[in-house]
């Protein structure tokens, strides 16, 4: 799903153009990829949908999930948490030396940072918080078959039990698929070799929400799935307007083109 954004800029106007339609299908065909994996995964949720409280009660000894207390996960869970801390001012402060340093700060085009700001924007902040509200859905420790109250209703359902900080999506776990825009970062003949490394930590990050019942496997596969959606649409426009991007914060500091 990385081979849209695997590829480095070419020297000549010829090759440039040639690099940003082949980049351009990539995109495309990660889109469709994406796009389909969201509605299989949507499908079996709906048609199984007692396939999510299987799969919590795998880490519900009774009603206490108990590994909530682990020291390992809630670290992992912090230091996921923190890192967004400085990870996104960062971006935004790469963007600001690309400004107002051009000469010194070539190595980093300000559409690279870009897209990792606007990843995280789309994911974890609009696409999760606006479902979180329009579908309702009960985390899994406060169902009844767990010590809470509520009733377990399937992913997609909308429901009225819960009013705010709901279970669906995961927005750690969308969070977690939007630490992957930092592959741009990487070099291209290397990309491959980080994206095998740091997805599988990313997808621990995400899957240790439901071992903590704070969430369904189908919160954190759609809240996954959905960044990742986003993600691509998003460095299909950043990467076809990458000069235009540039030229833009020049402008916007020294007024020039």
């Amino acid at each position: 799903m990385w081979k849209f954004a695997l590829h480095p800029w070419s020297s000549t106007s010829n090759g440039a153009r040639l690099r940003q339609s082949e980049s351009s299908a990539n995109a495309d065909g990660g889109l469709a990829v994406i796009g389909m994996l969201i509605v299989w995964t949507s499908f079996i949720f709906v048609v199984f949908p007692m396939l999510d409280l299987a799969v919590t009660r795998l880490f519900a000894h009774g009603r206490v999930f108990w590994l909530m207390e682990n020291p390992f996960l809630k670290g992992v869970r912090d230091i996921s948490r923190q890192s967004q801390t400085y990870l996104l001012p960062g971006m935004a402060l790469l963007i600001a030396l690309r400004a107002f340093l051009p000469g010194r700060f070539r190595i980093c085009p300000p559409h690279k940072p870009l897209f990792v700001l606007l990843s995280f924007a789309a994911g974890p902040l609009v696409i999760v918080q606006i479902l979180k509200v329009v579908i309702g859905r009960v985390r899994p420790r406060e169902l009844v078959e767990f010590g809470g109250t509520a009733d377990f209703t399937p992913v997609w359902q909308f429901s009225a039990a819960c009013a705010r900080n709901c279970s669906f999506p995961s927005g750690e776990a969308a969070a977690a698929a939007a630490a992957l825009s930092l592959l741009v970062f990487v070099p291209a003949k290397h990309r491959w070799i980080a994206a095998a490394i740091l997805t599988p930590c990313l997808l621990f990050i995400a899957f240790n929400r439901v071992i903590f019942g704070a969430h369904f496997l189908s919160d954190v596969m759609l809240g996954w799935l959905l960044t990742m959606f986003a993600m691509i649409w998003i460095w299909r426009w950043v990467d076809g307007n990458a000069r235009a991007i540039d030229r833009f914060f020049a402008r916007l500091v020294f007024g020039r083109a």
